[in-house]
């Protein structure tokens, strides 16, 4: 219910906005490349214990992810606002997830196999405020909010060389998510390049969260 009314509030805005000045409506893909911060709502999820010492953490084991989107500008002068859906893969690394499984649980001599691939498929709403209005080059702060299909596939183990029933690390859920970040346009004609770099909370579970840092290169026609 609190993500409906997140965006109805950001939908009045947008209409509120729209009646001052008319907004130019502009399409564009981008790419993204995302640096986990996952481990420790994983941990909670499927019950496993914490690492010590200098034991990998899921932190490590996912690191780095990539994916992809499509996005709508709506722009009111130095206001605007993006319309996003993206997709994003995480794949852990098999020799640091292996090391992580058989650190949770010594003495029991567990293979890892596969599985434990995460993914997210969201959509968001954010405003974009330029800080910087040069002709070519302008820097902007951003933030808003959305909701995300969290899920993963199961990891398979082996036991002894036998294998172990396949079992989720994470729970498949809808869940909402905010960000905060800032970024750069280039404008090039008709044409227009950016980068930016936010970090999105995702909340894993009512009452909880997690964060990751996005970073994000794009195109809008």
């Amino acid at each position: 219910m609190k993500h409906f009314i997140f965006f109805l509030l950001i939908l009045f805005t947008i209409s509120a906005t729209s009646q001052a000045q008319v907004p130019l409506a502009h399409f564009g893909v981008h790419g993204n490349l995302i640096n986990a911060k996952l481990n420790a709502e994983l941990r909670e999820i499927a019950g496993v214990p914490p690492p010590s010492g200098a034991i990998v953490t899921l932190e490590e084991v996912y690191g780095l992810g990539y994916g992809g989107g499509l996005h709508l500008d709506l722009d009111i002068g130095l206001l605007s606002f993006r319309l996003s859906g993206d997709y994003v893969t995480l794949s852990p690394d098999k020799e640091k997830f292996a090391s992580f499984i058989n650190a949770s649980l010594p003495g029991v001599p567990l293979v890892y196999q596969d599985g434990g691939v995460v993914t997210l498929l969201s959509g968001t709403v954010n405003a974009k405020l330029v800080i910087l209005p040069l002709p070519v080059v302008k820097p902007y702060l951003t933030g808003g909010g959305g909701i995300a299909g969290v899920k993963a596939t199961d990891v398979t183990l082996t036991f002894a060389g036998n294998p172990v029933p396949p079992f989720p690390i994470i729970e498949s859920q809808t869940v909402g998510t905010y960000n905060l970040g800032a970024g750069v346009d280039l404008g090039l004609g008709s044409l227009t390049l950016y980068g930016e770099v936010k970090v999105t909370w995702i909340m894993i579970k009512e009452g909880t969260s997690t964060y990751v840092p996005i970073g994000t290169v794009g195109i809008t026609f």
